[in-house]
């Protein structure tokens, strides 16, 4: 967790002249003289390295945003991840807070689902964005069908990152750069980027001689399959696995495509990474778990479940977050503690 700064300025010159020319003042008179500034809050240090009005160039096109926002509302996980990450949080009035992921809960900082919710991810409360009267709505993802709507009303960007690129060292800090200069924390968000660049590059083909991978999102007792263009793509892009099944079609929606166990038993992939979705969006007793449901005849006769090799990514980061500073570079981690 990452919590705003808080930066004490020196004692006063002044003071620290007066001790020196009267070494034999006491304790009290000491004490006196020394003084503190008062504490500087995170978007007053921010201000320092952010000039406004600045324009800003998302996925939806260009928003000038005329100065620092000082009430941000956020309908998008990865965004709020980033935010924290960059130390902004302390900005943020208002957010999905059912959806926000257990380490944007942390006691030690900002429990964001605290905060005045919003709706949710696909169904924003404009009602109660309004009454927050922020001066910056960032939506992204599921939300980022409502920016024209927002944008009619309140300064709004679409920090929706496309998956349909393979290369995730650019697009990925890219995006995390974008929410960065919209709030005001350039320098954080620089750090934030060359710091997802640099895991990218640690794990840039580190499975190229691993065989190929299949990506399993099970939901209610069913399963579907995903490749490139998903949220799951960095698995073949970062990693270099190879593919071991491609879509007919293009995967809009990142829905995939819903088969049999026969089907996964057929192509017989090296290595199976599971995403839970029920457990994703907290419906996990509506069915089975994932391990559950694919705990059977024809998936455990392959070669990925023979070897060890079926992999339940967690539901949280590849299903809900995301692209986020922090949250990207620890998809990637999940990934190489399971093949090392």
């Amino acid at each position: 967790m990452h919590l705003p700064k808080v930066m004490k300025l020196a004692a006063l010159t002044a003071a620290s002249a007066l001790a020196l020319s009267a070494c034999s003042s006491s304790p009290a008179a000491e004490k006196t003289t020394e003084a503190t500034a008062p504490e500087t809050t995170a978007s007053e240090e921010a201000s320092a390295e952010a000039t406004f009005p600045r324009t800003i160039t998302h996925a939806q096109g260009e928003t000038t945003i005329e100065a620092m926002p000082e009430k941000i509302v956020v309908l998008d996980m990865a965004v709020l991840d980033t935010i924290d990450a960059i130390g902004a949080g302390d900005r943020v009035v208002g957010t999905v807070t059912k959806s926000v992921p257990t380490w944007l809960k942390d006691d030690d900082g900002i429990d964001y689902s605290q905060l005045t919710s919003v709706g949710n991810l696909k169904e924003p409360d404009m009602e109660a964005i309004a009454k927050l009267q922020p001066d910056l709505v960032i939506v992204g993802g599921r939300s980022s069908s409502f920016y024209e709507e927002f944008s009619k009303t309140f300064t709004t960007i679409d920090a929706t990152h496309s998956w349909d690129t393979e290369d995730y060292s650019t697009t990925v800090p890219d995006n995390v750069k974008m929410v960065a200069q919209a709030v005001g924390a350039d320098a954080k968000g620089m750090e934030a980027a060359d710091s997802i660049t640099a895991k990218i590059a640690q794990y840039t083909d580190m499975a190229k001689d691993k065989g190929n991978a299949l990506v399993i999102m099970t939901n209610a007792g069913e399963i579907s399959l995903h490749d490139r263009g998903s949220r799951w793509a960095p698995i073949w892009d970062v990693f270099g696995f190879g593919q071991a099944y491609e879509k007919p079609e293009a995967d809009e929606g990142h829905k995939g495509d819903k088969v049999s166990f026969e089907t996964v038993k057929e192509i017989n992939p090296d290595w199976i990474f599971v995403v839970d979705r029920d457990a994703a969006v907290g419906k996990a007793e509506a069915g089975d778990t994932a391990e559950q449901v694919l705990d059977n005849e024809l998936v455990n006769s392959t070669t990925a479940a023979k070897e060890g090799h079926i992999v339940y990514l967690s539901p949280e980061r590849w299903y809900i977050v995301m692209t986020g500073a922090t949250n990207f570079p620890a998809m990637l981690d999940e990934v190489a503690d399971a093949i090392k």
